[in-house]
């Protein structure tokens, strides 16, 4: 299987959700049926990760019609893409596919893991993980010229999933291989490196009324409010839609980098557009990446 693809340091962290009608999936991609099931909207601010066993989504078939629409709207993947096709768009498919929250690939042994905001996929105490969700790496002009992957199965951590503990904002995405190949095979995937608490940093999004990304360097600073154990970063534009984000550091002009943090934590990712927290990426987010990788 491989040893852990995860670059540890010390300690690291900052969060935000929304969502877009999909104008056109011209160029989407999806290897089986999509999954369904109704699930509400996560708030424009809120998370938390961890759970002790994996929780799945259900798997309910979408409309045949609308699936094969999907598929015959949809070339299939046979180049590798640059390193800024890491990023992508998460989609809520069932009903109106709409993308609504951020995502990025992360460097796995069994290259199938997407990194995001845990209240992106899990609405915390009380509640369980959103179902019928669908990646679209590199999604740009409205289109997802990477394909629209399907989301296997997603996990967050106990914190998260038992007490919605905005310092476990955090989580992982299976995706489902597409046409044979697994997502890392097709876009490549960005380091995830665990114990970095500053520094200079990428910002990439997709805000909820926007068909592409938009992307700030900023510098990640310990979070100063009264206890919040997160990082913050002032970038401008990150609205609803961007929960998720990868926090980059030592991005190159390509695209690519090592991801020290996403939006989310403190109030969602934070109560502006302007400043961004994640939480802090320790040990617990390394747990809970081979607890992820595991399910590969």
């Amino acid at each position: 299987m491989g040893g852990p693809a995860v670059e540890r340091i010390g300690t690291a962290a900052a969060a935000r959700a929304g969502g877009v009608v999909l104008a056109c999936l011209a160029t989407a991609i999806l290897s089986s049926a999509a999954v369904g099931g109704p699930a509400a909207h996560p708030s424009a601010t809120a998370h938390r990760s961890p759970a002790h066993t994996p929780h799945r989504p259900r798997r309910t078939p979408a409309p045949a019609s609308r699936v094969a629409a999907l598929r015959a709207a949809s070339p299939t993947p046979t180049t590798t893409f640059p390193p800024d096709y890491r990023v992508g768009a998460v989609f809520s498919l069932t009903g109106q596919p709409h993308h609504y929250c951020t995502g990025s690939v992360v460097d796995s042994p069994h290259r199938d893991l997407v990194i995001t905001a845990a209240h992106c996929v899990h609405g915390g105490a009380g509640s369980g993980y959103r179902s019928g969700l669908g990646f679209a790496p590199g999604y740009r002009d409205g289109r997802s010229p990477a394909g629209l992957w399907r989301v296997r199965s997603a996990l967050v951590a106990p914190e998260w999933a038992d007490s919605t503990d905005s310092s476990a904002d955090v989580a992982f995405l299976v995706i489902d291989p597409l046409d044979g190949r697994n997502i890392q095979d097709v876009v490549g995937g960005n380091r995830l490196s665990t114990g970095r608490d500053s520094g200079p940093i990428r910002l990439v999004g997709y805000p909820r009324n926007a068909n592409d990304a938009i992307s700030c360097d900023g510098t990640a600073r310990p979070a100063t409010r009264r206890g919040v154990d997160q990082l913050r970063v002032v970038c401008p534009g990150f609205t609803s839609g961007t929960s998720g984000s990868p926090w980059l550091a030592n991005a190159d002009r390509s695209g690519g980098g090592s991801v020290v943090g996403v939006i989310g934590g403190y109030r969602n990712g934070g109560s502006t557009p302007d400043v961004s927290y994640s939480s802090v990426f320790g040990e617990r987010v390394h747990d809970l990446y081979e607890q992820a990788e595991a399910l590969g």
